[in-house]
């Protein structure tokens, strides 16, 4: 009797047996070439952002140094300031007392001339004196930006008509007229206070370095962004190398105006100072014998 032969299931066959089965139907997959190319990955990802960080790094480095830099400036051009406003001060208050005290003890030997001439003197010490200061509470507004800087809608022709109007009587004295040729419907986006100082300075310089019998203009043409301000005079004018000077936070650059007036040089580094906070500038077009025009940008309001 033959015995019966019962054949093996594939799965239980010898993995020789099976060899063409398994090579026929799918590769065997290593697992460790696999978690290879997964560190591979990850090993790139790692340098990648190790990278970022290194310039992020630097990045921070040279923020750091350009900050360090800006508050160095910062403490040299605020001591020079105080230093100056401090030593300035006191010579004007000296002419002022010195004169008064004059004119308390010997008033009745002095005739009508010398008399006008000494109270010439103490009333330019006295001007003096309230520049200094005003430039002093213009520093402290500079020093607060953030909490001071408040740009609103400005009608230009109603300021500068409002500027001419306080410098009248000093223009007067020097027999200069005002001019301007604005639009009634002129307007910027800017802090009032801010441009208010810097008309202040520009107009009083004007005045300061004209002659007798002189003139001063205001103007302003309207582009696209910004309005192109324009305050001319036809003064002594400026040398290249003082116009130089005009700008520099390093340096306080002052002259001598037409009748003696004196001056410190911060003036226009306010001006300056403001007109940039803006997002404007400022420069100068001068000769000297050919006067000067002094120009800034402020933002339009659209």
């Amino acid at each position: 009797m033959r015995t019966k032969q019962h054949e093996l299931p594939n799965n239980l066959k010898s993995p020789g047996s099976n060899l063409q089965h398994i090579n026929g139907s799918s590769e065997i997959k290593n697992p460790i070439s696999g978690i290879e190319s997964k560190m591979d990955t990850s090993k790139e990802m790692l340098l990648l952002r190790l990278s970022e960080m290194e310039e992020i790094n630097d990045q921070l480095v040279n923020l750091l140094d350009e900050s360090r830099k800006k508050l160095s400036d910062r403490i040299i051009l605020n001591a020079k300031f105080l230093s100056i406003v401090a030593h300035d001060l006191r010579n004007p208050f000296n002419s002022i007392i010195g004169i008064l005290d004059l004119l308390a003890e010997n008033m009745e030997d002095y005739n009508k001339a010398e008399l006008e001439k000494l109270i010439h003197i103490a009333s330019n010490s006295a001007v003096r004196t309230l520049e200094l200061l005003d430039n002093l509470l213009k520093w402290s507004v500079s020093q607060n930006t953030e909490s001071n800087f408040n740009p609103v809608k400005i009608n230009l022709r109603e300021l500068v008509i409002n500027e001419f109007e306080s410098f009248n009587t000093s223009a007067t004295l020097k027999q200069i007229t005002m001019g301007h040729s604005i639009g009634h419907n002129t307007l910027v986006t800017a802090d009032i206070q801010m441009v208010q100082t810097i008309f202040r300075n520009l107009i009083s310089n004007a005045i300061k370095y004209s002659n007798s019998g002189g003139e001063i203009y205001v103007s302003a043409t309207e582009g696209n962004q910004f309005v192109e301000i324009e305050v001319k005079d036809n003064g002594i004018g400026i040398s290249e190398n003082t116009k130089r000077k005009l700008f520099k936070t390093d340096e306080f650059h002052s002259t001598l105006g037409t009748d003696n007036e004196h001056g410190t040089g911060l003036g226009l580094l306010f001006c300056r100072e403001f007109i940039e906070m803006h997002g404007g500038k400022i420069w100068v077009e001068s000769e000297p014998g050919k006067g000067s025009k002094f120009k800034f940008t402020l933002p339009r309001y659209i």
